[in-house]
């Protein structure tokens, strides 16, 4: 004999426990836009503003809208179900995104939706919650008192975020650096929504301003530059297809800017990999999802994968569209396409006979002579990688630097070599750089030249300096380089 017991969550610790599901506040942003998109939304206005010593974002769109009775059900936790079939173009997932999304980065969520000239509004506030221990929201009818309704057009919706204390803190009191906060979401949105924004064949467009500037797409694949080589689309199995592309070499750019910019946060070394999109919406991206390593020789191959709705359960999205796990009869067939996808970039090295004549060795160390006798040793802040790492740092940080380098070359031991090297009891030989630096070093420096010259001359010259050319099979072998 059995019974059953109902076993109701408590509002007041579920609320807060689902503002962890791990949002950031670009991906929070682009899963309200989803919901825009669906709704058949063409523009897209976000105000990202601190207001009255505190900060409020405001999402607007002109897509159809919600009724009272739909905006109601809208705002209910899990208002769909993950497993209804969904129309192509619909960009939600679990009926949980807008909600959880914004309490992500919020105490105080307020929707208003207007359609035929009837408008309804709802607020859920998370302290409220928390007091009541109870699953209410409040019906707005102030609506002069609703932050950017006035910016609402005839139909659609707002969503407002107040008391966002994931970004100000839980009183306000946090430092925030507001404009770099926007110009990353900014960003992170041109490139996330770029199929969107450009308007590509069989894909709506769609127009965001973000506090006023008109959003740009960001193509990953720079399709629209002439030497960017792109295989012909595959059918990998039902409802996937598969393209890869390898990037311009910096060189084929004229100006450094744009070079940059398609290497995208963090190079072009980082952001290698598949770039996963559902209904033409990027989910993951910079990933070889555990089937490649990142060498600077695949620095320029990007391959995406498209994928529809109806893909969700066998990819595994998560409920914030940023993670997502290839089905095994796709990781099969991307596993054997992989030597494939990066051939373009992935080079096999044949071994030259000699050596360059006149080897740049950017060395470490200059010799310089002061007048006739004295011969001075100094630190080369023009190395590849002394100089890279300095451009990295702000200019306080830069001096710091600088002063800290002066002060190693001062103190080299001279006395102390040269009695060494005189005595010649034991050899003297400077110490070896573990693997793990080894690893680090050689990447960067081969990505830092790869910036001004092809790979082979590259090549060329690490295999003349140390410490490459003592470890030349290590080299080969960190770069990902089979060499005949």
């Amino acid at each position: 004999m059995t019974s059953d017991i109902e076993l109701n969550p408590e509002p007041g610790i579920l609320i807060e426990s689902l503002r962890d599901i791990g949002y950031s506040f670009n991906s929070a942003l682009a899963d309200i836009i989803d919901n825009s998109i669906t709704a058949h939304a063409r523009k897209i206005t976000i105000y990202a503003l601190p207001e009255e010593g505190s900060f409020k974002v405001a999402i607007l769109d002109d897509g159809v809208g919600l009724n009272r009775l739909d905006l109601l059900q809208a705002m209910r936790l899990g208002s769909s179900s993950p497993r209804n079939e969904r129309e192509t173009g619909d960009l939600g997932r679990f009926g949980l995104g807008m909600k959880t999304a914004s309490f992500s980065q919020c105490r105080r969520l307020t929707v208003v939706s207007r359609q035929q000239g009837d408008t309804a509004a709802f607020t859920w506030d998370l302290d409220t919650v928390v007091k009541d221990n109870s699953w209410s929201i409040t019906e707005r009818f102030d609506f002069d008192h609703i932050f950017a309704l006035d910016q609402l057009s005839s139909s659609g919706t707002l969503v407002l975020w107040e008391n966002v204390d994931r970004i100000t803190g839980h009183d306000g009191s946090d430092s925030v650096d507001y404009e770099r906060l926007v110009s990353d979401a900014q960003e992170h949105l041109s490139l996330v929504f770029h199929r969107f924004l450009s308007g590509e064949k069989d894909t709506p467009k769609i127009n965001v301003y973000v506090n006023g500037r008109h959003l740009e797409p960001i193509d990953p694949f720079n399709i629209a530059n002439n030497a960017t080589q792109a295989s012909p689309e595959e059918v990998v199995c039902p409802g996937v297809t598969l393209r890869s592309f390898t990037l311009p070499h910096a060189s084929a750019y004229e100006d450094k800017r744009e070079y940059e910019l398609y290497g995208l946060p963090g190079g072009y070394l980082r952001n290698q990999g598949v770039y996963l999109y559902r209904a033409k919406r990027l989910i993951v991206f910079g990933t070889w999802f555990g089937l490649a390593k990142k060498t600077a020789l695949t620095q320029l191959t990007r391959v995406k994968i498209d994928i529809g709705t109806d893909q969700d359960e066998s990819w595994k999205i998560d409920v914030k569209k940023v993670s997502a796990q290839l089905p095994e009869i796709v990781r099969k067939r991307v596993k054997s396409l992989i030597q494939t996808i990066g051939a373009p970039s992935r080079k096999v090295y044949r071994r030259r006979g000699a050596r360059l004549t006149n080897p740049e060795a950017y060395p470490l160390w200059n010799r310089t002579k002061n007048g006739e006798k004295a011969v001075i040793y100094s630190i080369n802040g023009d190395h590849p990688l002394l100089k890279n790492f300095r451009e990295g740092l702000d200019t306080s940080s830069q001096e710091q630097f600088d002063s800290l380098l002066a002060l190693i070359g001062s103190m080299l031991p001279i006395d102390t070599l040269f009695y060494d090297m005189s005595a010649n009891a034991e050899p003297v030989s400077a110490a070896a750089l573990n693997e793990e630096d080894f690893s680090r070093n050689t990447r960067d420096f081969f990505t830092t030249l790869k910036q001004f010259k092809e790979d082979q001359e590259i090549l060329d010259i690490m295999r003349t300096i140390e410490p490459y050319q003592s470890r030349w099979d290590e080299t080969l072998s960190v770069l990902g380089i089979e060499e005949r």
